[in-house]
């Protein structure tokens, strides 16, 4: 979500895995070699990127080494050398920006601090207490609520802060929990344990209720966190989705470490 001013800044497995959620087997046999697959949920269609972080990079990158930023996925792709190419699992669009697409908090790119945490009170999604920040760091990911991070302050390789948190500490806030009227097309991530990060985009319009139960009851994700919406877009070579358009500012890609399996 592009930040415009004060006031605008607001997928069978084995059967019972997941209470609720239903699996396109057919879905799965697309990527039966990848990371990411089709979900569904509480009747809502979703892509999930599942990233163990043992086995794949994952990197939070706005500009790179240029004085500009990408400004979209097909920016991020284009500055990719082929060989990193061949290894990308997915790109994904990472947190709000203002409108000269610098992120509205903080984002920590190869252990370079490009944008400053942002402790302010404001009007907007990001805002919306408790947010967070999703971070890489000694080979580990998590998700701690800004104060938290702000406190303990992890040496972190890769981070991005966004709002609100869907999930804290297991717990689903009461905000969002009773936030259901206000629908769309919606981006965030969830962190299962400290080797595993879950990637997710909806297909339909959720509301920050459904997607917050997504990542609590059908993901385990004990700390989830909300990306964005409206501009949410995803690139998923293994399943055939492609966005590369539209005006992003921060992006979050994942590289396998092992050459990928040429696509069938």
């Amino acid at each position: 979500m592009r930040v415009k001013s004060a006031l605008f800044r607001f997928r069978s497995v084995a059967a019972g895995l997941f209470a609720g959620v239903t699996f396109s087997s057919a879905a799965f046999a697309e990527d039966a070699e990848g990371v990411c697959r089709r979900i569904g949920f509480e009747g809502k269609r979703y892509v999930s990127c599942s990233i163990d972080v043992r086995l794949s990079d994952i990197r939070v990158v706005w500009r790179g080494d240029a004085s500009a930023p990408f400004g979209s996925i097909a920016g991020f792709l284009g500055k990719l050398k082929p060989a990193e190419k061949s290894h990308l699992l997915f790109a994904m669009n990472a947190g709000m920006y203002e409108p000269d697409l610098r992120p509205v908090g903080l984002l920590i790119e190869h252990g370079r601090e490009q944008a400053p945490l942002n402790v302010r009170k404001d009007f907007g999604n990001f805002y919306w207490k408790p947010n967070g920040v999703f971070f890489v760091a000694d080979g580990k990911v998590g998700i701690l609520e800004t104060s938290l991070f702000q406190k303990t302050r992890p040496a972190a390789e890769h981070a991005t802060q966004s709002g609100p948190m869907l999930v804290r500490n297991g717990t689903i806030d009461g905000n969002v929990r009773a936030s259901s009227s206000s629908k769309n097309i919606r981006n965030g991530v969830g962190v299962r344990d400290d080797s595993t990060a879950i990637f997710v985009i909806s297909e339909d319009a959720v509301s920050f209720a459904e997607f917050a139960r997504l990542f609590h009851d059908a993901l385990s994700c004990p700390n989830a966190l909300y990306l964005d919406g409206t501009i949410s877009r995803l690139y998923a070579p293994s399943l055939g989705r492609m966005d590369q358009e539209g005006v992003v500012g921060p992006i979050v890609a994942a590289f396998s470490r092992a050459p990928l399996a040429p696509a069938k």
